[in-house]
């Protein structure tokens, strides 16, 4: 009986040990994330850490990512400030302009123009490739040709763009969705086992930059 009871103890031993070492789960840099080549602006206030993702309207990837970081936006922890940055490579500024045309026109998400736009290019197949396939869009999601002139004309857009250019170039990215942490780490769902696997890696990212 004694030796039972030992063997017990030892197992629940054993069974806490391996609990707590998945709990303080690491991830490595190299693999599981890397280091910005150049540590990259951001925009967060002060005590503040910045989560960024890099997207492509096109991208069917960062599509089923949306998924995902919606589940994310819920639950993030409270010192994060989340940006999302559309990626600027070849022929992509076009939809990045898209981008923060419907920022300006639904500035606080309301609308969900931002998943409308994916929904519109992935599941209706849609292209929204230029200045009057956005006037198109826009008026349908119940936007005035007024409103849509004058976002499209909106001073801060060139300023917004040229940002998403720096960043674009300056990360070294190449590819996308990628998630930039704080302006010093890049993850992606290639570095991890999937799209879960991925909001560990930013919140445990998120957690260095918190110390």
């Amino acid at each position: 009986m004694k030796n039972a009871v030992k063997l017990l103890w030892a197992g629940l031993a054993i069974y806490l040990l391996t609990l707590g070492t998945a709990a303080a789960a690491t991830y490595t840099e190299g693999v599981n994330y890397i280091k910005a080549k150049t540590e990259l602006p951001v925009k967060a206030p002060e005590g503040k850490v910045e989560v960024a993702e890099i997207f492509w309207y096109g991208c069917p990837h960062c599509y089923h990512l949306e998924s995902t970081m919606a589940s994310y936006l819920a639950q993030k922890p409270a010192n994060v400030e989340f940006t999302r940055v559309p990626a600027t490579f070849d022929q992509w500024v076009v939809q990045a302009r898209l981008y923060y045309i419907g920022r300006i026109l639904d500035p606080d998400g309301t609308k969900n123009i931002h998943s409308k736009i994916f929904n519109t290019i992935h599941q209706q197949r849609r292209r929204i490739n230029n200045d009057d396939a956005m006037r198109r869009f826009f008026k349908g999601a119940g936007f005035s040709d007024a409103e849509i002139s004058a976002a499209m004309k909106d001073p801060s857009v060139p300023t917004l763009l040229n940002y998403a250019q720096q960043i674009t170039s300056l990360s070294g990215i190449d590819s996308v969705p990628a998630i930039i942490v704080n302006g010093k780490y890049i993850t992606s769902p290639s570095m991890v086992s999937g799209n879960d696997e991925l909001i560990k890696v930013v919140n445990y990212l998120t957690t260095l930059e918190s110390r």
